[in-house]
């Protein structure tokens, strides 16, 4: 679960800034003076009209909510993995686990 708290609070936190841009990229296209060429273009133009930290505003909602969720999802997959590991040694269906332990 640590393991999974972990990384999902580093997946998330890297690459906050990158979905923020790209939220804002997609909410100002019908406005013509607020398009960006690209995602770097836009971060620069973001950094430098708004802050340095503008582009991590909320990130702290995002950690506190991102931990928990992967330590519980990584939970549930390890503990699936093991159990349907379990019905195919002893004879189950091997169809039900085909992908979930590939």
């Amino acid at each position: 679960m640590t393991a999974g708290a972990v990384a999902g609070i580093l997946e998330h936190t890297v690459m906050y800034p990158v979905d923020s841009v790209k939220t804002r990229m997609q909410s100002l296209q019908p406005d013509p003076k607020a398009q960006y060429r690209s995602v770097f273009e836009a971060l620069r133009k973001i950094v430098r009209t708004e802050g340095l930290w503008r582009p991590l505003r909320g990130i702290n909602v995002t950690v506190i909510g991102a931990g928990p969720a992967h330590a519980l999802y990584f939970a549930c997959y390890e503990k699936m993995k093991h159990t349907l590991s379990d019905i195919i040694q002893h004879g189950g269906n091997s169809h039900l686990a085909n992908g979930i332990l590939t």
